[in-house]
């Protein structure tokens, strides 16, 4: 039987990575000032976050929290930190050449498990972040050009945010769905003083706005901060990988810009390694736990002939 801890783990960060696909679709639909939308975008995740606990406290619930101590918000300030790069980066250079950047995440989440938990990491882990990678670099093959500006830079630094985010939340082993939420007021109080006009000019960018900000990031992200609780660090993080496969498809859907072939295979690739690598896993998961219970079956065995 399938550990439940791990399949719950491998359900959380598939769904949050799956709806985070929509994010670079929405914020082109937006097309707003990147400190404008940050700024929204932190404040309606924290409304949405705050809901949220609400109701949960209302049912008796009382796992949520917005803080977790220090530790959480390290944690919180790590995705509001990300959140304004990522969409700062998003209006700076090609989606394609910040998806890829971004992607680097569960390899820095790998070595920040390695270097400050002393979690050692899965051969299987480490070969599937190599391979997924090598896939996104055919996807972006094209539009890469060898030269670095201020987005690609910002990307990276979203990178290394995401990655702090995962290592410490596998590090409290808490619950910290509403993390990301915190993270969103921290961005907004910081974003406050740059941004000029706080008011949006058309209707159409305040519905938006609110789909992006109180629905689409606060859940997906909330089910991707869940996640570490019962997957490691890197494992997690590699889920991640589907947002840059997927979202120049929707893209492609909505907006016309059609993927090329090096999208199409290198895509293949991404999505086929992680296929692989959650088999494998449940796989040894399920080994583990019939061990597990051949041994305690043992144990008990050899009292009652005592």
């Amino acid at each position: 039987m399938i550990e439940p801890a791990t399949k719950r783990g491998l359900s959380l960060a598939f769904s949050g990575a799956l709806i985070l696909s929509f994010d670079t679709l929405l914020l082109r639909l937006i097309h707003a000032d990147p400190f404008q939308a940050a700024f929204w975008r932190g404040m309606l995740m924290f409304v949405a976050g705050l809901c949220v606990l609400l109701v949960s406290r209302v049912r008796g619930n009382l796992s949520l929290s917005l803080t977790n101590g220090r530790i959480g918000l390290t944690v919180a300030a790590f995705y509001g930190f990300a959140s304004i790069c990522f969409v700062t980066s998003a209006m700076m250079t090609s989606i394609a050449n910040m998806l890829v950047i971004i992607a680097t995440a569960p390899l820095w989440a790998a070595i920040g498990a390695t270097i400050f938990l002393k979690e050692r990491t899965s051969t299987r882990t480490w070969w599937a972040c190599v391979i997924a990678l090598s896939g996104i670099v055919v996807v972006v093959w094209p539009s890469l050009s060898g030269k670095v500006n201020g987005g690609d830079v910002i990307a990276l630094l979203t990178a290394w945010s995401m990655a702090g985010a995962f290592v410490l939340s596998r590090r409290l082993l808490a619950n910290f769905a509403l993390a990301p939420a915190m993270g969103g007021l921290l961005s907004a109080i910081a974003l406050a003083p740059f941004v000029q006009e706080f008011s949006f000019a058309r209707p159409g960018q305040i519905l938006l706005m609110t789909l992006e900000g109180a629905i689409l990031v606060p859940l997906a992200l909330g089910l991707v901060a869940a996640a570490p609780k019962y997957l490691p660090a890197p494992q997690v993080g590699l889920f991640l990988l589907l947002e840059t496969v997927l979202g120049p498809i929707w893209i492609w859907a909505i907006l016309g810009q059609a993927p090329s072939a090096y999208a199409m295979i290198g895509g293949s690739v991404v999505i086929l390694t992680l296929l692989v690598h959650s088999g494998l896993s449940l796989r040894s998961s399920k080994k583990a736990a019939d061990c597990a219970k051949r041994s305690v079956s043992l144990s008990a065995s050899q009292i009652a002939h005592r």
